[in-house]
C-alpha cells in the first residue's frame, strides 16, 4: 500500500488504526505501544511518527516526543521539512534550547512560508531566546500544590479568592466532561477544608466554569457553555452569565445581553474592582487571531460595545484567562503567543496613559514548559493562585499557590469600605453614586455605587494620591470631600462612610419637581399626551439662564438589579432626548437611572408598582 505519507503495509495500517482507537479511549500506554510497532513495521509512515510524538507531548513527555520527531527526520529524509518545527518545539519544551536553535538553523526554510507556519516559526524562535534567558535569570518562588483537600484526580482550574482570603471558588471538570463550581473555606489553622460542590444555583446540568467573584462578594461572573438561542445569534456556544447574592444564596444565572454575548466564543470574565470594566475572552471577528482579550465598560446602565485590547496584548495565537488587579492598572493573563517557556505562560501588562504596555512574562519557575493558566491574586496583591498541569500534581490540572514576584505586583493600593446613610435618621441609602477624581487634574478615576442590599460599597484606590469625592443620590444634597491614603489596609480595609443630608431638611439649591411620567411594565417610551405636557411645561424655562434639569428614572422592584438599572436609565434617556430636541443643551441636563430606589408606593400591588415605574423631571435654579 502506497500512502502520500510513505509506504505503509496492510499490517502497519491496521496497527495505526488500532492505536487511534486506543487514543480515543484515553488508553495512552496501549496506543504508544501500537504506534511503536507500526513504526517498526512501516518506518516511512510519517502519520505514525506524528501521532506518537503528539501523544508524548499530550502526556508531557517532551524529551521522548523530541526523540520520535528526530527519528522521523532520519528515517524519512524526504520528510525532514515536515518535522523541523515539531522537533524544535518539543526540544524547546524539554528545555534543550541549544538543540532547538540548531534545528531551526539547519532547517531549509522555504523562501515563502504559509502565514500560519511563519507565525509558528517566529513563536518557537522567540521561545528559544526567552527560555535561554529565563532559566539562567534570577528565579521566582516555586509554586506549591494546594493539596488533596482542593485538588483531586480531576482537573481544577480558574481559582478566585474572596477579599478576606477565607473563601476559594474554582472550577472542577469531572470525568473529562462536566464542569461545575466548587467552594472551600479556610480552617482555623490557615489551611483549607475539603472543597464541596456549590450546588444549584449557580451550578446546573450545563457546563459552568471560569468564574470570578466581585470584590464586594455580591456578584459571581462566569462562563456557561452549550448555549443556544431561538433566533440563532444572541447566544451560542460559550457565553457570559452572572449571579448575585439573594436570600443567603445565589440567584438564578442571568446572561449578559447581545452586546456581550454573540454566536462566537465568550468566556473567562474578570471584573474591575469598581464593577465598571469587564474583561473577557472571545474569538469574535475583529481580533488578531485565535482567542483575544476584550473589554466592555458599564455606562448609563448598559454594557457598552466591547473593544479589543490591541496588538500589544493580543497575538495570532490564544490569549485567555484575564485577571484585572485591584489597582485597575495591572492585567494578568495566559498566552501561548508571547515569548515563553512552552505551552501557556502567565503574563502581565500595565496600563499607562490609557494604553496597555508590552506584556512581561512572570518568569521561571513560576511559569514552566507546561500549561500555567488562570492566575488570580489575593486582596493584597502579594500572593497568587493559578492552575498548572506540571509534573507532580494529583491530577492533570491542579491548583497551586505562589508568591507574586515583586516586579509583577500591582501598583500600591488600599481597600476602602463604607456605607451611605441618611445623616438625620441613619437609614442606609442604596444606589448612592460615589465618584473619585484626581484632586489636581479633575480626571475621573473610579465610580462606585452603594449596593442594593446593605448600602455598602468596597473601593480599591491607589496610594499617595489626593482624591476629590463627589457622592450624590436622588432626594439628598451632594456630598463633597478630599481624601488621600498612604498605607495599605486590606484586612480590615479603611473605613469611609458618607452621611447624606435630605433635601427637605436644608436644600442648598431650589429644586422643583416639574412632573412625573409613569410607564407600563418594561416600557421606556413616553405616550403622546406626556410629550405634549412636557413641551408645555418646560417652555417657560428654555430662555432662563442658570437653570438645570435633573431627569431621574425608576422601576419597581420586580426585576434583577442589572435589569432595573438598565430599564431606569432607558426611561430617563427618553425624557432627556426629548429635552434635547426642544433646545435644552446637554450641559444643562443630568440623567440618572436609580433602579428601584426611592419608591413612592409599596411594591405590593400592580397599581402601586406602576406608581414606582416613573421618570421625575426636576428643575434646579439658583
Amino acid at each position: 500500500m502506497l500512502n502520500a505519507q510513505g509506504i505503509v503495509t496492510p499490517k502497519g495500517q491496521r496497527l495505526y488504526s488500532r492505536a487511534q482507537e486506543q487514543i480515543r479511549l484515553h488508553r495512552n500506554e496501549e496506543a504508544a505501544g501500537l504506534l511503536e510497532k507500526c513504526i517498526r513495521e512501516a518506518p516511512h509512515f510519517t502519520d505514525a511518527y506524528l501521532a506518537l510524538g503528539m501523544l508524548y507531548c499530550d502526556t508531557r513527555q517532551f524529551s521522548r516526543a523530541a526523540d520520535v520527531f528526530r527519528q522521523a527526520s532520519t528515517a524519512c529524509p524526504a520528510c525532514t521539512q515536515a518535522f523541523a518545527l515539531p522537533l524544535a518545539r518539543t526540544l524547546c519544551q524539554a528545555q534543550q534550547y541549544e538543540h532547538a536553535s540548531s534545528v531551526l538553523d539547519q532547517w531549509a526554510k522555504p523562501a515563502v512560508l504559509h502565514p500560519a507556519m511563519k507565525a509558528e516559526y517566529e513563536r518557537i524562535r522567540q521561545n528559544i531566546q526567552f527560555g535561554k534567558y529565563a532559566v539562567n535569570a534570577r528565579r521566582t518562588d516555586t509554586l506549591v500544590n494546594m493539596g488533596p483537600r482542593i485538588n483531586s484526580q480531576y482537573d481544577e482550574y480558574f481559582p478566585s479568592i474572596s477579599h478576606d482570603d477565607s473563601t476559594l471558588v474554582f472550577t472542577r471538570r469531572t470525568n473529562g466532561v462536566d464542569e461545575d463550581f466548587y467552594i472551600a473555606q479556610r480552617d482555623s489553622c490557615g489551611g483549607w477544608f475539603i472543597a464541596r460542590d456549590m450546588g444549584s444555583p449557580p451550578n446546573s446540568g450545563m457546563q459552568e466554569g471560569a468564574q470570578m467573584l466581585s470584590a464586594d462578594g455580591h456578584y459571581l461572573f462566569f462562563m456557561r457553555c452549550g448555549n443556544r438561542s431561538e433566533n440563532g445569534w444572541e447566544a451560542g456556544g460559550c457565553d457570559l452569565y452572572f449571579s448575585f447574592t439573594k436570600d443567603g444564596g445565589w440567584s438564578q444565572p442571568v446572561p449578559f445581553g447581545a452586546t456581550i454575548n454573540t454566536p462566537a466564543y465568550e468566556g473567562m470574565p474578570s471584573l474591575s474592582s469598581d464593577n465598571k470594566e469587564l474583561y473577557f475572552v472571545s474569538d469574535r471577528p475583529g481580533g488578531y487571531g485565535g482567542k483575544d482579550l476584550w473589554m466592555s465598560r458599564f455606562e448609563d446602565g448598559l454594557w457598552q460595545v466591547p473593544v479589543n485590547l490591541g496588538p500589544e496584548v493580543n497575538t495570532p495565537f490564544d490569549e485567555t484567562a484575564p485577571f484585572i488587579a485591584s489597582d485597575n492598572q495591572t492585567l494578568y493573563f495566559a498566552s501561548d503567543g508571547h515569548p515563553g517557556l512552552g505551552g501557556n505562560d502567565v503574563f502581565y501588562s500595565r496600563k499607562k496613559q490609557g494604553k496597555w504596555q508590552r506584556p512581561e512574562n512572570m518568569g521561571y519557575p513560576f511559569n514552566s514548559v507546561f500549561d500555567d493558566v488562570s492566575l488570580c491574586l489575593s486582596a493584597d496583591g502579594r500572593k497568587g493562585y493559578l492552575a498548572s498541569n506540571r509534573n507532580g500534581g494529583l491530577g492533570n490540572m491542579d491548583l497551586y499557590e505562589a508568591k507574586i514576584p515583586e516586579a509583577a505586583r500591582p501598583e500600591p493600593y488600599t481597600y476602602v469600605f463604607g456605607i451611605a446613610y441618611d445623616s438625620l435618621d441613619k437609614r442606609r441609602l442604596n444606589y448612592a453614586q460615589i465618584e473619585w477624581r484626581d484632586a489636581e487634574t479633575g480626571e475621573k478615576l473610579y465610580h462606585y455605587q452603594s449596593n442594593r442590599g446593605d448600602a455598602s460599597y468596597m473601593a480599591s484606590v491607589s496610594l499617595n494620591r489626593k482624591y476629590s469625592l463627589h457622592v450624590y443620590r436622588v432626594g439628598y444634597a451632594d456630598y463633597n470631600d478630599t481624601v488621600s491614603f498612604t498605607t495599605t489596609h486590606v484586612q480590615p480595609p479603611d473605613t469611609l462612610n458618607f452621611p447624606l443630608l435630605d433635601f427637605n431638611y436644608s436644600p442648598p439649591l431650589h429644586d422643583t419637581l416639574l412632573a412625573r411620567f409613569y410607564f407600563l411594565r418594561s416600557n421606556v417610551l413616553l405616550n403622546d399626551s406626556d410629550q405634549v405636557q412636557l413641551k408645555a411645561m418646560i417652555a417657560p424655562y428654555l430662555d432662563q439662564p442658570h437653570t438645570e434639569f435633573f431627569v431621574n428614572g425608576y422601576t419597581d422592584d420586580s426585576g434583577t438589579p442589572a435589569i432595573n438599572e438598565e430599564l431606569s436609565y432607558a426611561r430617563a434617556r427618553t425624557v432627556t432626548d426629548l429635552l434635547g430636541s426642544l433646545g435644552v443643551s446637554d450641559d444643562k441636563i443630568h440623567t440618572q437611572g436609580w433602579a428601584d430606589a426611592n419608591p413612592i408606593a409599596p411594591n405590593d400591588t400592580e397599581e402601586h408598582r406602576q406608581q414606582n415605574r416613573r421618570v421625575e423631571l426636576v428643575l434646579r435654579k439658583p
